[in-house]
């Protein structure tokens, strides 16, 4: 089970995302800084940004679930969010998908209404806890 949860610390918004597919990427958040000398010698510094990490995830939900879940990144997208992911690791802070693209994929037998499936991927930047 997948948990977003906004805003932190005063939590008011709980949404579920069912796992997501197989894919996801933890990245460090680097910058790479390059100097030249005097003598015209290139030197490469690495700064790293206090353990701050860039995580992507692909989720495949219902039509009715990614109209939830738009509502819920309209709501709170300057907000720091709680995340809880698949594999009970806690970060907080912020969706950095902009726009999230939802994409119509497959259509679910003996469902009623909308029974569409969509599949999207959802980048956030943020702190282990």
């Amino acid at each position: 089970m997948f948990i977003l949860q906004a805003p932190h610390p005063s939590l008011q918004t709980t949404t579920f995302l069912p796992n997501p597919l197989f894919g996801d990427s933890v990245a460090s958040v680097n910058t790479f800084d390059t100097k030249r000398s005097m003598n015209g010698t290139k030197y490469t510094y690495v700064k790293s940004r206090d353990s701050r990490k860039r995580l992507l995830w692909t989720f495949s939900i219902s039509h009715e679930k990614a109209l939830e879940l738009q509502d819920f990144i309209d709501t709170y997208s300057g907000e720091n969010i709680l995340v809880t992911d698949h594999v009970g690791k806690i970060y907080i802070g912020n969706i950095t998908s902009n726009p999230i693209e939802f994409e119509s994929t497959a259509r679910r037998a003996n469902s009623p209404g909308l029974n569409t499936q969509c599949q999207f991927q959802l980048e956030f930047q943020g702190f282990e806890q």
